[in-house]
Order: structure tokens, then C-alpha cells, then sequence
């Protein structure tokens, strides 16, 4: 079994101040690995999210100046790639987020948009945060979403995101649309929670959705299924999206 450790990933030019954050931790007996973001690679998430959870990374501290972390290729990378963690791990992860120039910083999150999966990593500074993470590291962080979101990934199939209903819960019909970045919809399905189907029965499924929200437009497919949880509609992505909107219909939430 591998043994659970701490992730820090490293956003830009901060090598002193990740390894500082390392030094912190140190005392507390736990074990410490992480990488340095590859900014400008193609799908940086899915290497990163595949040597994190293969390290056992079930916290994530991310250090970044506040201009890294609010740009928004980053954002999107960094929010994938706690989707692919999460699938991997098949649990929740804690995230952190230490911040290089903390004096004046600001750091957007889009909250008009509902829950987002960048927003509820606590930004920590001082001295007392290593004893958060160490809480959080034993007791991991329950799913604060009202459904599961996963990713999927291969080379022939493409990259696909999954969403189904916690478990004791259904979903009667679901949507999911994609905004920002040039990103679409090419292909969806239903099927069992964990693997891609290898066919589906689409009920009552709606295509090319568009509508606007709070200055974001949005595609969207549909179908009209009732999913239990273990149950899970598959989308298939055509690029990487800077929001996404899921949602039982007509209900719409918004999560990245």
C-alpha cells in the first residue's frame, strides 16, 4: 500500500518558497514529494495527477504568485487535475494554496458560478497551517459537491468527463455544458459508474444546447435517464473547458 504523503506543486519561478513549505512540514513526520508545474506542456494534468497518485498524494499544497494563480490557463490545469487526482484516488482531495506575495493579494474565484472546484482550497499563510494540513491528511475532506465529477483519459478515446449521484441519491436526467477556451461536446453516454461504456440506451437526449450565464455561453448535451448511483453519464470533451455546468434537468450547477 503506498504510503500517504503531501503534494506540493510548484508554479513558476518559487523554488525557496515550496522548499521552505517543505521544511515546515518536516517536523510533523510526514512524508513530502510533489513536481513543478509544467506550464505551456499539452494536458499537464493528466502526467502530474498519474505521479501524484502514485505517490500516495492525498493533500495538495500548491505554491504560486497570485498572478500564476489567477491566470486562467493555469486555473483550468490546476482544476483538472484535481479531477484526474480524485478519479484516481477514488476519494476526495484536500487542497491548499500558499501564495508567494500574500501582503495584498487577491485571488479570483468566480463565485457567481456556484461551487468551484478551485475555490474551496483554503489559502493559507503563518505558522499554523501545517497542523490544518496534517487534520486534513486524517481526516480526508468529505465530497462537498451534490454529485461525483470524474475524468477519463486514453490515447483512441479521448478525455471525458463523468458525473453521477452520491451514493443513497439519484439524478432524474442530466446536463453538462462546457464554456470558454473554444472547448465542445462531440459525444455522450450512460453506463456503469467507473469504466466507459461499451454501449448505452439514450433516453429523450438533447444536442447542441446553447444558452448564456452571467456573461459565459455555454454548449450543452442532454439526455434524460434516471441515474443511480451507480449510474454515470459520460461526456466526451473536444478541448479543455474553463467552466462546466452540470445539473439534473432543468436544474443547472456550475463547478469549475
Amino acid at each position: 500500500m503506498v504510503e500517504r504523503c503531501a503534494w506540493i506543486v510548484g508554479v513558476g519561478e518559487v523554488d525557496p518558497v515550496a522548499q521552505l513549505v517543505a521544511a515546515q512540514l518536516k517536523p510533523y513526520g510526514l512524508t513530502i514529494k510533489g513536481q513543478k508545474w509544467p506550464v505551456g506542456e499539452k494536458q499537464p494534468w493528466l502526467a502530474s495527477a498519474q505521479e501524484a497518485a502514485g505517490a500516495g498524494g492525498q493533500v495538495v499544497i500548491v505554491v504560486a504568485s497570485t498572478a500564476d494563480f489567477n491566470n486562467q490557463d493555469i486555473r483550468r490545469e490546476l482544476a483538472l487535475f484535481r479531477i484526474m487526482l480524485q478519479t484516481f484516488l477514488k476519494q476526495p482531495v484536500s487542497g491548499f494554496i500558499i501564495l508567494t506575495d500574500p501582503t495584498n493579494h487577491t485571488v479570483s474565484t468566480p463565485s457567481n458560478f456556484g461551487m468551484n472546484i478551485l475555490e474551496d482550497w483554503e489559502v493559507v499563510s503563518g505558522t499554523t497551517w501545517p497542523a490544518k494540513v496534517i487534520a486534513r491528511l486524517h481526516a480526508p475532506r468529505k465530497l462537498n459537491w451534490p454529485f461525483k465529477v470524474n475524468m477519463f483519459a486514453q490515447e483512441k478515446l479521448g478525455v471525458w468527463l463523468s458525473i453521477n449521484p452520491k451514493p443513497g441519491s439519484s439524478m432524474h436526467g442530466c446536463m453538462l455544458g462546457v464554456s470558454g477556451n473554444n472547448a465542445d461536446i462531440s459525444f455522450h453516454a450512460v453506463g456503469p459508474d467507473g469504466r466507459l461504456p461499451e454501449r448505452s440506451v439514450n433516453e429523450y437526449e438533447l444536442k447542441g444546447i446553447e444558452f448564456d450565464f452571467d456573461d459565459k455561453h455555454f454548449k450543452a448535451w442532454a439526455l434524460q435517464n434516471t441515474l443511480s448511483s451507480e449510474d454515470a453519464y459520460y461526456v466526451r470533451l473536444e478541448g479543455e473547458p474553463d467552466v462546466i455546468a452540470v445539473g439534473e434537468l432543468p436544474v443547472v450547477r456550475l463547478v469549475i
